[in-house]
């Protein structure tokens, strides 16, 4: 191996144009895992790198894994919440914010299928990204979204749930297991499937 060459391209336009290179081959890899079945392309919004990302590909959220703990502060409330204390609850966590459209689409029919569920133990929380709490409190309360709405100010869940991009959904059954991961935005036909992973009977 040829240290010099190494030393070469450590600097100068070869550097700028691999990191060009890899921002399009992550771009390309995120377009491929939005695709939906039949080939249509979800919205889905691409978050800013986080100061300080800490998850390996080791670390990658998986289905059949327990899902990571978290507690934030409920925006309505003050009160906090956690993952662990929604134990022995089936929980749909919605990573999202009021500035992704395709968050704000989605919202509606999450409503639909909440209102249905949440007699049955059915625990819907909505993780923001870094948003101020008046601003989501005002969104939700005005829409009447009536479930758990968190700030992750310091994208630490974001970063164990190794989010990248928005809206994203994970479905934790009872007793904490990830049950069904849906990256891009979320389509009505999906849904009931993916809470009958997670209900029980």
């Amino acid at each position: 191996m040829d240290l010099r060459r190494i030393r070469t391209i450590s600097s100068g336009p070869q550097v700028r144009l691999a990191a060009i290179a890899g921002l399009l081959l992550a771009g390309l890899a995120v377009w491929a895992v939005v695709q939906g079945s039949a080939g249509q392309t979800k919205d889905y919004y691409l978050l800013a790198t986080p100061e300080s990302k800490t998850t390996t590909s080791s670390e990658k959220l998986r289905v059949g894994m327990p899902a990571p703990d978290f507690q934030l502060d409920d925006v309505n409330t003050g009160q906090p919440v956690s993952l662990s204390g929604l134990r022995g609850r089936p929980v749909w966590i919605n990573f999202w914010a009021t500035w992704c459209p395709a968050c704000k689409v989605e919202l509606p029919t999450m409503k639909q299928w909440y209102d249905r569920y949440k007699s049955k133990g059915l625990a819907l929380v909505g993780v923001d990204m870094r948003e101020d709490p008046d601003q989501v409190r005002a969104f939700t309360k005005s829409n009447g979204y009536d479930w758990l709405f968190v700030i992750d100010a310091d994208v630490q869940v974001r970063e164990r749930y190794d989010t990248i991009g928005i809206p994203n959904h994970v479905f934790v059954d009872a007793q904490g297991i990830v049950r069904a991961i849906e990256i891009g935005e979320l389509k009505e036909n999906s849904i009931e499937g993916y809470l009958a992973k997670i209900m029980g009977d």
